[in-house]
This record gives C-alpha cells, structure tokens and sequence, in this order.
C-alpha cells in the first residue's frame, strides 16, 4: 500500500527538481528550442531524418528528437528534429 504513495513523492520530488532547473535556467539567459510545427530553420536545427507526410508542409520540424538550447540568444546546442517531406509517389 506504501509503494502508491512513494511513487507520488518520487514524482512530485523530480517535477520540484525540474522547475528549479527552469528557474536556473531562466536566471542564466538559457532557453529552450523545442521548434514542433515550425518551419526548419538550419540556423537553428539540425535535420536527423525526414518523413514522408501528407498532413503536414514539406520542411516543417515534426518531431523533436533533442531539444537545443539558446543562451543569451545565441545558438548554445541546436534542436536535432525530424523533418516533412512530400509522400512518395504510388509505384505503378
């Protein structure tokens, strides 16, 4: 019956731990990129594969494989994404 309850304190222990790190994070000009549905941007991202998709634009960030990290506006580790492309053709 104790295993419930400790489950619930590792939780709320390791998202307290997170929202500290954002806190630091935000405190040392570091922030995020986490660029889903964006257009990829090689500035910025860097494509690990594309995808064949008809639900989404040809070059559009998919999937966020590693996000990637800003400081100060500056690039600090780019978001290594997944990337649309057009279906293949139907083979005859």
């Amino acid at each position: 019956a104790g295993a419930a309850t400790e489950a619930t304190r590792l939780v709320e222990g390791m998202q307290a731990t997170l929202r500290m790190l954002d806190k630091a994070f935000d405190k040392a000009g570091i922030a995020v990129l986490d660029p889903v549905g964006q257009a990829f941007n090689p500035e910025f991202h860097e494509a690990m594969a594309t995808q064949p998709t008809p639900d989404q634009a040809a070059g559009t960030v998919l999937a966020v494989v590693q996000k990637g990290y800003l400081l100060n506006g500056r690039l600090l580790r780019p978001a290594r994404v997944l990337v649309a492309r057009e279906p293949d053709p139907p083979a005859h």
